[in-house]
This record gives C-alpha cells, structure tokens and sequence, in this order.
C-alpha cells in the first residue's frame, strides 16, 4: 500500500514544494553576504541592473560605482566571514532593513575583481529583482533578500522543468539538487544559480530527444543551441555539457550528415560566444601584482597569482598540469567532497561528517534503483556522458588554477564542491542499469534523505551564526 502511495507521486512535484520550503527558510536563516563573495555578486548584479554590462576598470582596479547608502548595508555582515565565534541576531538584521537606500548618494568606486568578468547572463534574475526593487525605491537589504528570492524561485522553476521533461532519472536530478548545498547556493546572489540551472536543462532536455522525442525538430535544436550559448556566457568551464547532443540517434534527424552538421554548427556557435565575450572583456583583467597597492589586499585576489603567466607556465612546462590535477584530485579531496554536498559560510561552516557519507550512499543507491525499464542508456552513451564530465572538470581545475593559484603552484588550493553542481549528474548517470527491481524504494529515499539533511543544514545554520 505504501509503496502504490509512492509511485504516484511526481519528482517534479515533490520538488517544487520541497526546494520553495526549504529554500526560503535557508534563505531567511542564512545571514546576508555569507555565501561565498556574494558580496561582489550583489555589486555585479547592481551594476547590470542600471544597464552597465560590462565592468569598470579604474585606477588599477575592477568593479563598479554603486551609492554609497548599499555599502553601508555590506560593511556590518563582514565581520562574520571565517570567524565561527562571530554570531548574529534577527533584532541586528532588522535594524539593517531599515537602512534607506539614497540615489542621490554620490557613487562610490567598489572593488569586485573576481564577478567582474562575468557576463550579464550569470545575474539575469538577480538584477532583474535590483531593477524592480529600485523602481519601487525599497530600502537596500530589501532589495538584497527580494534579490535572493527572484533567483531562488528561477532556479526552481527551472529544475522543476528539468525533471518533468527527462524521460529517465527523474528522483535523481530531484535528490541532487535537494541537496543542502544545492539549496544554499541557488537560493543566493551567486551567479552559479543561472549557470545551475541552464545545466540541469540542457542535459535534460537531450536526454528528452534523445529517449522520448522521435525526431529532433528545427525548434528543438533551436533550443538547445540558445541554451548552449547561454552557458557559454554563464560559465565558459561548462561548455563540454553540448557534447551530450551526440547520444542522440543519428535515426532522428533527416540523415548522419544533418546530424554530423547540427553537432558541429552548436560546438562552433559555442566556442565562438566564448570567444566574443572573451573579447569583450579583454583587458579587464588585473593581476595581484598590477593591482592599486593600496585596495588590492583586501579585494577577491591572491597575491602570486597572475592568470597570463600561469597559462605561459603550463604551456611550456609539458606535464606540469597534468600533475596538478592528479596531486589536487588527491590532496584537495574533503574540500571537494564535502562541499558538493554542503559546506556553507565562507567555507566556514561544515555538515557532519557522517551525513556527508551517508548522503554520497544514499546518491550511488538512488543513481543504480532510478531506471526506466523502456530505456537503455548504452556504454557508449555512458562514455560520451563520462567525457562531457571530465572535460568539464578539466576545464574547471585550469580556470580555479589559473585563479586562485601562484604562479607555477604544484597544486590546486582551492576546489569547491559546489563548482560540481552541474556535472555530476553525468557522473552518477553512469550508474544507470536495467538489472536492479527495487525502483519503487527510490521515492521514499529521496524524501526522507532530503528531509534529513536539509533540517540537518538548517540547524547547522542557526547554530553557525545565532548566538
């Protein structure tokens, strides 16, 4: 009886109820600016907002002007960056949100060096709710936590359409992106919440043509170019997603040479956005080294680090890289781990241990039970899903080394799980089989395990940052 109850509920549903609930309580109890430079992204998403797409380079520096009223807002929620003693209350927030917001302010220079190349595509929501709020002239932190919210429900609306048109591993995209880091990065200023969100439907939208649509239309790969240049401009380091367009039948196009044409008009449409953007933005950059000696300690820089130089350094060093990724993949491993299913703060603010464990369990269970009894996804189908993830990953650890790392560093400092979100689905999908017939005990894994630790993540929350 239990088991009929389960089957009949839909993924997609459980999801939307599920990611709005938790989300907005992760959201509420999340202090502002404590995810990972949510700062700078509140900047970014300001400036585009009033139309400057594109950052300002001034003085030997790179962000933006903003009034001087949104800074005064930021300052008091620094302190409780890398510090656990550091604690809050709701009394010290509310007194915040009544902060006024003056566009009369003269405008003040702030430093966002790192968001600063991003395009506008990463902050669509969040200043589109900056545009809104500043049309209705609301007050600076109301304008922060709306924003927080435009992105929250755009990320869930657009999962919610990923795992109601993927013909297979419906409660497997649900669990993934209920977990607690999930939830607390895309109900953030992040711009990894457009880029979240673009991944989780383009790969589900090929897994749709690919199993269940029985033939690829003009307007069907129409769609899956624009996404695929919106991702380009998100996140240039996920761009390898397209190459799951090749597990689609060559049977559903008009013939192999259509098929041949339409895979490499949608890589090389891809690559030349990543260009163009890449020439937009050229010049922009700024080094520790170059950087205004009197802001640049205290901007988003590593001192040593020098993007031009250690792209000379890899391509005249021979291996070197390689070696980088196999002693980060290694030595990196409980960042990387740990983090993809929930380290929040600053990376200050870690989930237990066993939780950890038990969820990663719980994950390779739901990924071998979750089948579709009438689709057989083949191993050469799981070798382009395996590729596509690990170009990603490549391309991945060579933008954080080329970051965050000095200069001919031997390894890389710092990979955060949360940088996974969009790839490891590919991973875990590898675990797809037809063998196993205990599929109805998905459901009920899924709701509990979420359950667990997402109350979990909200408790570790109040405890991090409420006294």
């Amino acid at each position: 009886m239990k088991f009929s109850l389960l089957e009949k509920i839909r993924p997609e549903i459980f999801f939307l109820y599920f990611s709005l609930v938790f989300g907005l309580i992760i959201l509420i109890v999340t202090p502002p600016f404590q995810v990972p430079d949510e700062i700078n992204h509140f900047y970014k998403a300001y400036q585009i907002s009033e139309g400057n797409f594109v950052s300002v380079k001034h003085d030997n520096r790179l962000g933006g002007y903003v009034p001087g009223s949104l800074i005064k807002v930021t300052e008091p929620f620094l302190r409780l960056r890398w510090n656990e003693n550091n604690k809050t209350n709701k009394d010290f927030i509310f007194k915040q949100l009544h902060e006024p917001l003056n566009l009369a302010d003269e405008k003040v220079f702030v430093d966002f060096p790192n968001t600063g190349l991003y395009s506008m595509v990463s902050y669509a929501p969040q200043a589109l709710s900056i545009l809104i709020s500043r049309a209705f002239a609301l007050r600076p932190l109301w304008i922060f936590y709306l924003s927080r919210l435009f992105a929250l429900v755009f990320w869930v609306f657009c999962v919610f359409y990923a795992i109601k048109i993927t013909p297979v591993y419906k409660w497997l995209f649900c669990f993934l992106a209920l977990l607690p880091m999930s939830l607390f990065v895309n109900m953030s200023l992040s711009g990894d919440v457009v880029t979240n969100a673009l991944a989780f439907v383009l790969i589900a939208y090929i897994l749709k043509l690919a199993f269940y649509e029985k033939k690829v239309t003009h307007l069907n790969y129409l769609f899956v170019l624009v996404l695929a240049i919106l991702l380009a401009l998100s996140k240039v380091v996920y761009v390898p997603l397209i190459v799951i367009f090749l597990i689609i039948p060559k049977a559903k196009f008009k013939s192999a040479i259509t098929f041949y044409f339409m895979s490499a008009i949608l890589f090389f449409i891809a690559i030349v956005t990543v260009l163009l953007w890449s020439h937009v933005i050229s010049g922009l950059y700024i080094p520790y080294a170059e950087y205004n000696i009197n802001v640049r300690d205290n901007a988003t820089l590593v001192k040593g680090a020098d993007m031009t130089e250690q792209l000379n350094y890899i391509v005249t060093h021979g291996f070197y890289f390689f070696d980088v990724i196999h002693d980060s993949l290694i030595n990196a491993f409980d960042m990387y781990f740990e983090g993809y299913i929930g380290t929040f703060g600053w990376l200050d603010t870690h989930l237990p241990k066993w939780l950890i464990n038990f969820s990663y369990l719980c994950i390779v269970f739901v990924a071998i039970a979750n089948n579709n009894q009438k689709i057989i996804i083949t191993l050469k189908n799981k070798g382009v899903l395996f590729l596509s993830f690990v170009a990603s990953l490549v391309l991945l650890l060579l933008s954080q080394h080329l970051t965050w790392d000095v200069v001919g560093g031997d390894r890389i400092v710092t990979i955060q799980g949360r940088y996974l979100i969009p790839i490891l689905p590919l991973l875990f999908m590898v675990c797809y089989n037809l063998k196993l017939s205990i599929a109805r005990i998905v459901p009920i894994v899924v709701i509990l395990v979420s359950t667990l630790t997402s109350l979990i993540a909200v408790y570790t929350l109040l405890t991090r940052y409420y006294s």
